[in-house]
């Protein structure tokens, strides 16, 4: 994967009309909105995996 062209992934929860996507690249994080695909946020491996853990304590609940 280059900087240039991330490899994003939806997902497996997300409906087809309102998805959040991930892309790990060399770069770093980004995750983005499906329906809006030219805005995406970077973020640290640190803040991906706080976000996993909240989604995933969040679905148990």
């Amino acid at each position: 994967m280059t900087a240039a062209c991330p490899v994003w992934r939806k997902s497996s929860y997300s409906d087809s009309h309102a998805c959040v996507e991930l892309a790990r690249w060399s770069g770093g994080n980004s995750v983005r909105d499906s329906k809006n695909p030219g805005q995406k946020l970077d973020i640290s491996p640190r803040s991906v995996a706080r976000l996993i853990a909240y989604a995933r304590a969040e679905r148990q609940a």
